[in-house]
């Protein structure tokens, strides 16, 4: 306990010391918001201030609301015994995927509707009506009405996973590890998922691409040596991705990849941002940062000493080619008015381990982390 206070404290005192030596104006706050749950929100989503989703997974037992369960024995014998029967755990029958909305700015949140019938792991739309998710079965679903309800679009086929042991090799037939969906407009999307080799199994890559809203999906040959730790998409053609085994750009929407000798400071990458075709920004797993101004084939480091070790960051994203925003653990949040040059760190009302963050304008932005960490921002007046 006592390691842990000092920790706490350090990271504090850290934190005052980089807001003091840095000039940089913030310009507004963070505030909690309690969504009701303890999930480890893995990725934000929204389409304007008010329209968003949050994909999240979670341990906890399912709990049924007063509502549902007035529903629920509704449609039952009143007399029955039946009636008295605990409610099936529709959460954990989804494997603990959960998806949350906010029609609100994410001041409230309330789970998307019948996810669990349609076994959905995760949702990404493009705007408020147009969505597209994941089942824990890796089949891929379109709503156009705004998850009101949801078509199949692509089932999903097997492969062979191989196991190594000491007893020598065995392979067992899965569902394609398609774990990730995003799409840039309406028509032009990209699922992937898979592609890790270790000494314990080899598990074959996949990634798919859609140019007419995913009426088609169309298989890419997986061009990495390992399973992808960011990925970022820009547009139809122009995306770039980290792998252990190095740094990948496309420009003709994923079927050709080039391995590029970035001379990067580290080999692996948590967040890739490209504001444009030419200006990116990367973060690391030791708090680095490095931004490229052609395409990725050239990088700075941005950070100096400015960031240390212990702040793990884990997503970045800029507003414009000054304005970014940077978060990560022990509730890290920085941001920049001068394209990374130098970093303000903002308190975070919570501690939390954050995962993602996301701004449509310089006005309107959230972080999510785990164990229900959701913050959003209050701009100065």
């Amino acid at each position: 306990m006592l390691k842990t206070r000092n920790l706490f404290a350090l990271l504090a005192i850290a934190t005052l010391l980089v807001s003091a030596c840095s000039k940089t104006k913030t310009p507004g706050s963070w505030s909690a918001v309690d969504t009701g749950t303890g999930d480890a929100f893995y990725s934000v989503n929204f389409v304007d201030e008010n329209i968003g989703w949050l994909n999240g997974h979670t341990d906890r037992s399912y709990i049924p609301s007063a509502e549902e369960l007035a529903n629920a024995n509704a449609n039952k014998n009143a007399k029955s015994e039946k009636s008295k029967e605990k409610p099936p755990d529709p959460l954990k029958a989804n494997q603990g995927f959960e998806v949350l909305q906010t029609t609100d700015g994410g001041k409230t949140w309330k789970q998307i509707l019948d996810q669990f019938k349609y076994k959905i792991r995760s949702v990404w739309f493009v705007d408020p009506q147009n969505g597209w998710a994941l089942t824990i079965d890796r089949d891929i679903l379109r709503s156009t009405d705004g998850g009101a309800s949801w078509a199949l679009q692509r089932k999903a086929g097997m492969t062979k996973l191989k196991l190594f042991s000491g007893r020598g090799e065995r392979a067992m037939d899965v569902p394609e590890q398609i774990d990730q969906i995003h799409f840039v407009d309406a028509g032009h999307g990209w699922a992937w998922g898979g592609g890790r080799k270790d000494s314990y199994s080899q598990q074959p890559g996949v990634l798919l691409s859609t140019v007419d809203g995913g009426q088609n999906w169309n298989e890419l040959p997986y061009p990495f040596e390992q399973d992808i730790s960011a990925i970022f998409f820009l547009n139809a053609t122009r995306a770039w991705a980290s792998t252990k085994d190095g740094f990948y750009r496309t420009t003709d929407g994923g079927l050709n990849w080039a391995k590029l000798q970035t001379k990067l400071p580290e080999e692996l990458f948590y967040s890739i941002f490209f504001l444009d075709e030419n200006n990116g920004w990367v973060v690391g797993r030791s708090g680095r940062m490095a931004k490229t101004a052609d395409s990725g084939q050239t990088w700075t480091r941005i950070t100096r000493d400015m960031i240390r070790v212990e702040f793990v960051m884990r997503d970045v994203h800029f507003t414009d080619r000054n304005h970014g925003w940077a978060a990560g653990e022990g509730g890290e949040i920085l941001y920049t008015e001068d394209g990374g040059e130098s970093w303000a760190s903002l308190p975070s009302p919570i501690p939390a381990q954050f995962t993602d963050v996301f701004f449509v304008n310089q006005k309107a932005g959230w972080v999510g982390g785990l164990s229900g960490a959701f913050i959003r921002f209050e701009p100065a007046e």
